[in-house]
């Protein structure tokens, strides 16, 4: 009987610990640090499908900070704009790693390290279609990505440019909108610029100038004990010269 209530009083601490240390999982004990991260977007993170692995300026860096964190190694999990918030905040990934911007609003949901990637949005058009200057999209139609901060923004600005603003058509990957603008069921599409790169072609166009600054940085559960691991790690492979040289090298 005595030896029942020992056990039961080990069990019971053994859960009180891990009711302490909370946070992300294996935060605690070292296993993998597991990353969520696009599948689709060329040079950041993209999933090649014939040798079953991840490549890309992303995947590089989740990799090392598994690496500087003292990790067992890192597990990719694939997010998409519409997943990745609930992902993180059920702690089914770590971190995200995965073109997400910060924002405002967003570090009121989370803790993000220093930004890794700093990018402009823009409109992409088809030449063919004469659109110049944003003020030609007025009453247009603008595709963007569901789930990402580009509809709020476009939004925005168009509203600001001219109360009519443009009618909006939501994707759910950036495939599906650029096959969209190709066949004409949007009069342009709405990306951040290294995103959009991938889908330009000869026939496509940039309107002139960006609709807003866009800062990439790996995101946390709020308040968790990794967001400072994470922030110092970060901060430390920007100051080192890796980051830079991660960078240029999936330029």
């Amino acid at each position: 009987m005595k030896r029942t209530r020992t056990l039961a009083l080990v069990l019971l601490a053994a859960l009180a610990l891990g009711a302490f240390i909370g946070g992300p999982r294996a935060e605690a004990f070292g296993g993998p640090l597991v990353v969520g991260v696009r599948d689709d977007i060329v040079n950041f993170s993209f999933f090649n499908e014939t040798t079953g692995k991840y490549y890309g300026l992303e995947i590089d860096i989740a990799t090392e900070l598994a690496k500087r964190l003292g990790r067992d190694g890192v597990e990719f999990v694939t997010v998409t704009p519409t997943t990745r918030e609930q992902m993180l905040t059920d702690g089914e990934v770590d971190c995200l790693v995965a073109c997400y911007s910060i924002t405002d609003e967003r570090k009121e949901l989370f803790d993000f390290s220093p930004a890794y990637y700093h990018d402009g949005t823009v409109l992409m058009v088809q030449t063919s279609s004469l659109f110049t200057q944003r003020t030609d999209l007025v009453g247009m139609t603008v595709g963007v990505l569901n789930g990402s901060n580009t509809e709020e923004l476009v939004r925005d600005v168009m509203t600001a440019i001219d109360e009519k603003g443009v009618k909006l058509w939501d994707a759910d990957t950036y495939q599906e909108l650029s096959n969209a603008l190709e066949t004409g069921v949007v009069d342009a599409v709405c990306m951040d610029g290294c995103i959009a790169q991938a889908y330009m072609n000869g026939d496509r166009s940039y309107l002139p100038g960006s609709l807003a600054e866009q800062f990439y940085g790996v995101a946390t559960q709020k308040d968790s004990a990794l967001s400072g691991q994470v922030a110092d790690a970060m901060e430390k492979l920007q100051d080192d010269g890796t980051l830079d040289t991660l960078v240029e090298k999936w330029s």
